[in-house]
């Protein structure tokens, strides 16, 4: 784990309004507590990322932003209606599924739109057709959905959720189950949904897919919220760097030294030598110190490298290592996977 704080949920937005936020928000199970007084904001025009291990709590946080079950204590605030007292009105601004979107199978694309429409209000011919061209569906509007592919059946639970034109949007693990191409193309979906200036909560266990989509996010372990913020900011608090010297042996025994045998990347050999330069891992602070001590024992340092380009999984790791290793027995965690396992 790690002592950096989550960023209050009151300073997240900063000039949009906010379309979502929980209030100390929780949920027990008899002695299981899944959902610990979690406080978040998802701002207008946000792409939102919502991540965590097996058994944070997501999908059990969203069922409650859903009204399907009750939290414990605190509440959820959708613009200015409170779930669960003010549930229906609520939703009326939220579209999206949890888990796989239902359809029914013996019926059209476009049937099942202007059914399933319907149960929330009217819904125009023109309506149907633009959502089935937003999501790529143009061509197989008529046909019966039962004849779909499965990335073909998420990307219509968008164009139903879209439907309305709702203030928000909730997806979880829209890319769950698909193929390269069908993760690829709802990934481009959610992308231009944000750039059109749509609001999405995005719930994922694929943390490079979060990273390339979301613009803010959210790390949940235990049911807490570990940080939250700017995605360009979720980085590790150590990096990954490789040192290029002439005296291999030498610069490997004053990095063990300097840094201990854990804090040294491998593949076999405490350093990594496969190559000819040495990798270990630090804070970005000791880098300088780590050079002059180098120099300062008569080693030649030619270059200093990042090893890698280091993102919010190598962040995540960091922050919910320990978390990933077993499974905790959390409502949620039969259907959630770990991306420390990916």
């Amino acid at each position: 784990m790690t002592d950096r704080e989550p960023r209050p949920a009151q300073e997240a937005c900063v000039g949009p309004r906010v379309v979502l936020s929980t209030h100390q928000l929780t949920k027990d199970f008899k002695s299981l507590r899944a959902v610990d007084h979690l406080d978040l904001s998802v701002c207008e025009g946000d792409v939102f990322g919502f991540l965590g291990p097996n058994g944070a709590g997501k999908t059990t946080t969203i069922r409650m932003i859903l009204g399907l079950i009750y939290p414990t204590e605190g509440h959820v605030q959708i613009l200015e209606h409170r779930v669960p007292d003010q549930r229906l009105d609520a939703l009326r601004h939220v579209g999206g599924f949890v888990d796989v979107p239902a359809f029914y199978k013996n019926m059209s694309a476009r049937r099942n739109l202007r059914l399933l429409g319907r149960m929330s209000g009217e819904v125009s011919e023109a309506r149907i057709d633009e959502v089935l061209d937003m999501v790529g569906l143009s061509q197989r509007g008529d046909s019966k959905v039962g004849s779909y592919s499965h990335g073909m059946g998420q990307r219509l639970g968008i164009a139903q959720a879209l439907i309305h034109q709702p203030a928000l949007i909730i997806l979880d693990e829209p890319t769950s189950g698909l193929d390269p191409q069908g993760m690829k193309d709802v990934r481009e979906l959610v992308r231009e949904l944000g750039r059109q200036g749509t609001t999405v909560f995005l719930s994922s266990h694929l943390l490079h897919e979060v990273e390339q989509v979301c613009n803010r996010a959210v790390i949940m372990d235990k049911g807490r919220i570990v940080v939250q913020g700017p995605v360009s900011e979720l980085r590790p608090a150590r990096m990954s760097v490789k040192v290029l010297t002439n005296d291999r042996p030498r610069t490997a025994e004053v990095l063990r030294r300097l840094l201990g045998p854990d804090a040294v990347l491998d593949g076999g050999d405490e350093v990594h030598a496969g190559d000819e330069f040495l990798r270990f891992t630090c804070g970005d602070d000791l880098v300088p110190e780590i050079v002059r001590q180098l120099v300062a024992e008569g080693i030649d340092v030619r270059a200093v490298v990042p090893a890698v380009e280091q993102g919010l999984e190598d962040f995540f790791l960091e922050l919910t290592g320990a978390s990933s290793k077993a499974d905790r027995g959390h409502p949620d965690s039969s259907r959630e996977s770990t991306g420390a396992e990916r």
